[in-house]
């Protein structure tokens, strides 16, 4: 049976599998192992466990024999592979049912196979040096991408699947009330919405608190002068101006905390200038530094004044996912992230690691991350106590983007050292988990870089089937192109349903979320460039008012090279498919792709639409939607404009492509075509069978 192995035949079990995995893990299977717990002991749950794993590898085996026309003998052979993969993680993951074991387990395996098959594929195909660096490359960007993916996987799993909490709830005193300092640092921030803000934070129910307001570097004093006006001779304010002074927020929050504090002070928390807090917040959280172990807790940031707006609802439910999943599984492994608001420190931990970082523009993360490897705890609850503003403009949606990963990339250069498994320096507390979380949390924002360099050679690839060339790239037509799709489409859909498992989002929402979130695809693939180029980064605050020029120019000023990669890919998918032979599933991914930049545009048009609607509008039209609700119930699924003019787009570039193309483009691209949908035999098998069409 094991000469008949072949490398094919696992990679194409490993796609059914996966689909398999993937349909039970979004179906109601997923609460199997919370609705039926085993009898408690660990041996009988990982041979249970097993006993599921070899279930599915067997009708994944199955489907593929009945679909694809495989031999048995070696569809057996990787069916074994997979269930003992799939045993292996069932073992190291014993907090997650056999459902989600089973799917993480099958998309590693389906990520690892198509590598393996690749760079065999490579091997046999290439035959000059620039084709096998050229093919080298690419498999470097494969096994990048699937990393990157696959620790967004396994949030994902952990929060659908997860059966029991690996680390119990810290005991809260609510009869421990030390002294709070509350910062707010502004920065230019307009009057009216800082008041605002500190009128919230005098009204929170804690007998022991004071309240720092530090503006710094603010020039015009019509903007920090009725600030500073309020606050005089207010009871628990301080207000502190001061310009010029350096170190951007985080050094204005030290010159809080060494010169303004009360030294009574055992508690540190960080409000942002746009958030209203609520009453209740001080109680409900410093409660849990009762435990002496507590560094920082982190508490739920939510949004405000965004009802009613199709374009700031999909902003707000865009973040949802960090806060409602990877913060919900980062916590059960004491690695959350401190996250700039709505936390709290305490005192002595911050002031043991010297205060914040001043050459980090994410000192916030940073701060969190030396506080945990200096031994301490972290603790995040899903609550949420105060609201901020979302960007009014496209443009600060941006900026928000750049500065969070500019900032990741800056503690990924600080602390790469200490987050590797093999540093056992003393003063390094952190576990194993730690450090692979915030290892991941700084490498997960290269997707979007990967996602720049794939658009790129996908425009290459165009471009040499197109030619003729016998340039030999590592193939993607044919069924070749299963893994890589599924691996993108699964993830994608996963993530979706992920926030619709933790929230009451309709489809249509989290559709509209994510495209927000994939419209900031270049943006970021820029800040991460700059991260790892540039030492210094410059602190770009985030706007809390819209614009004043609502141009539609100026709305695609913004996106414009997003814009022409999205025309790009486009054309390309149109070419291909006029095309005698034309690779289905590599039109596919190259038209996936072209909607990903498509979304930029769409979000900048879509923000300009938004910013000429009233607040008031917007709060009828959320109180209309409530009534229609109340009466009508939950409104089923409907593709709203922008979903919609994504869609669009993929069409009208395809079809536009297709039509202006020559009917018989190249005369040898069919011979092409031919050549490099031809699977290669793995090692050991005598003759390959003729690769299927993908059907």
């Amino acid at each position: 049976m094991i000469h008949q192995f072949n490398l094919y035949d696992l990679f194409i079990l490993c796609f059914v599998q996966l689909v398999v995995a993937t349909v039970l893990v979004l179906s109601p299977a997923r609460h199997f192992g919370t609705r039926f717990r085993w009898t408690g002991s660990r041996i009988t749950e990982v041979l249970l466990g097993a006993v599921g794993a070899a279930a599915v590898s067997a009708l994944a085996c199955f489907l593929t024999t009945v679909l694809w026309g495989l031999q048995v003998g070696g569809l057996e052979t990787a069916a074994y592979v997979l269930t003992i993969v799939s045993v292996i993680v069932i073992v190291l993951r014993p907090d997650t049912n056999v459902v989600g074991q089973v799917f993480y387990a099958s998309f590693a395996s389906a990520g690892f196979t198509f590598l393996a098959f690749a760079a065999f594929v490579a091997v046999a195909a290439t035959h000059s040096i620039a084709e096998a660096l050229t093919s080298s490359l690419l498999i470097v960007l494969d096994l990048a991408a699937f990393l990157v993916w696959n620790s967004n996987v396994n949030y994902m799993s952990d929060v659908l699947c997860r059966t029991r909490h690996s680390r119990p709830q810290p005991e809260a005193d609510p009869n421990y009330q030390p002294m709070v300092s509350l910062h707010i640092p502004a920065y230019n921030e307009p009057p009216e919405i800082l008041i605002e803000t500190i009128k919230a934070v005098e009204r929170i129910d804690y007998p022991n608190f004071e309240i720092v307001v530090l503006d710094n570097n603010t020039t015009d004093p019509a903007v920090w002068g009725p600030v500073e006006e309020y606050c005089r001779g207010r009871e628990r304010v301080r207000f502190v101006h001061v310009a010029p002074w350096p170190g951007y927020k985080a050094g204005a929050c030290n010159l809080a905390l060494r010169q303004y504090t009360d030294p009574r002070a055992e508690i540190i928390g960080l409000i942002d200038a746009d958030d209203i807090v609520q009453p209740h917040y001080l109680r409900e959280t410093v409660a849990y530094f009762s435990d002496p172990l507590v560094g920082f807790v982190q508490s739920f940031e939510g949004n405000r004044d965004y009802e009613g707006s199709s374009y700031y609802t999909a902003c707000v439910d865009s973040y949802q996912g960090f806060y409602l999943a990877v913060m919900s599984s980062r916590n059960e492994r004491d690695s959350v992230p401190f996250v700039g608001t709505m936390g709290l420190f305490r005192r002595s931990a911050l002031e043991g690691i010297g205060g914040w970082n001043e050459w980090c523009i994410s000192e916030d993360t940073e701060a969190s991350l030396r506080v945990l490897k200096a031994g301490w705890s972290g603790l995040y609850t899903p609550r949420c106590f105060g609201r901020g503003i979302v960007p009014p403009t496209y443009a600060g949606l941006n900026t928000q983007r750049h500065r969070w990963c500019f900032g990741a990339m800056q503690i990924l250069r600080l602390h790469w050292r200490s987050l590797m498994p093999w540093d056992r320096s003393p003063d390094n507390h952190l576990s194993g988990s730690q450090r692979r979380d915030y290892l991941m949390a700084s490498l997960g924002w290269f997707r979007d870089l990967l996602m720049l360099a794939f658009a790129l050679i996908l425009l290459a690839i165009t471009g040499l089937l197109l030619s003729g060339s016998d340039f030999a790239f590592t193939p993607l037509s044919g069924d070749k192109s299963l893994l890589p799709l599924s691996l993108i489409l699964i993830a994608t859909i996963c993530m979706m349903w992920t926030l619709r498992h933790w929230t009451p989002i309709t489809r249509r929402r989290s559709v509209l979320g994510l495209v927000i979130s994939l419209s900031a695809s270049l943006i970021t693939a820029i800040a991460c460039v700059e991260g790892m180029s540039r030492r210094e980064g410059v602190f770009l605050r985030t706007s809390k008012t819209g614009s004043d020029r609502h141009r539609l120019r100026s709305a695609f000023r913004l996106s414009r090279w997003e814009a022409l990669l999205a025309v790009a890919l486009y054309l390309s998918a149109g070419l291909l498919s006029a095309s005698n032979h034309p690779p289905i599933l590599l039109i596919i991914i190259i038209a996936f792709q072209g909607t990903v930049f498509a979304c930029s545009p769409i979000a900048a048009v879509w923000n300009l639409r938004a910013q000429l609607v009233t607040g008031a509008e917007y709060r009828r039209r959320h109180e209309e939607q409530l009534l229609h609700q109340a009466s009508a119930g939950r409104a089923p699924f409907n593709v709203v404009r922008p979903a919609a003019a994504v869609l669009l787009a993929a069409v009208v570039g395809l079809g536009a492509a297709a039509l202006a193309s020559p009917g018989d483009l190249l005369p040898g691209t069919a011979d092409q075509h031919a050549q490099v949908g031809t699977s290669v035999p793995a090692a050991g098998a005598a003759q390959p069978s003729p690769t299927p069409r993908a059907g």
